[in-house]
This record gives C-alpha cells, structure tokens and sequence, in this order.
C-alpha cells in the first residue's frame, strides 16, 4: 500500500515538473524572441547611423579637397596675405660674389 502511494506521488512530482519546464521553455523562447528583436531594431539603427556618417565623411574630404586644392591656397595667398606672382621684367637677380 505504502509503495503505491508513493508511485502515484512520484507521478504526480513527475507531471509536475515536466509542466514546468514546459512553461519555462515557452517563456525563455518569447524572452528570447524578443531579445533577437530588439538587436535587430538597434542593428537597423546603428546602420542608419553608419550610412550618415560615411555620406558626413564623403562631404567633410570633398570640403578638405576643396580647401587644400592649389586654386585655393593661391585665392588665400594673393587676397587674404597680399602675396602676387612677380612681373618677369621687374625681377632683380643678385649675383654672388667670389
């Protein structure tokens, strides 16, 4: 008598814990589902982020190009330094001596 007791308690811990981890299985997949979402949702975000700043760095090099371009730095030198090309026929060339 005492042992069917205890088979029948037995099954039922058994059942018991096999509904558990039944339950717990089907939170830890929604958990994680939506875990995968959310990576995904800050993936989508991060490679808006990297089109931005790649179409930023195009423009600023195009800007520094500009900048740095000989048409430039000779547009600075003449208005802004008061630099100006030589005439060839008022060029005095000094001679060294020996």
């Amino acid at each position: 008598m005492i042992s069917a007791t205890r088979s029948t308690v037995f099954r039922h811990l058994l059942s018991g814990v096999a509904v558990g981890l039944i339950v717990i299985s089907v939170f830890y997949m929604v958990w994680l589902r939506s875990s995968i979402k959310s990576l995904e949702y800050k993936l989508g975000v991060l490679q808006q982020r990297k089109a931005q700043l790649v179409k930023e760095q195009r423009n600023l090099m195009a800007a520094r190009d500009n900048l740095l371009s000989i048409a430039s730095i000779d547009n600075v030198a003449i208005k802004k330094m008061g630099f100006n090309f030589p005439d060839r026929n008022k060029v005095f060339y000094v001679k060294e001596r020996i």
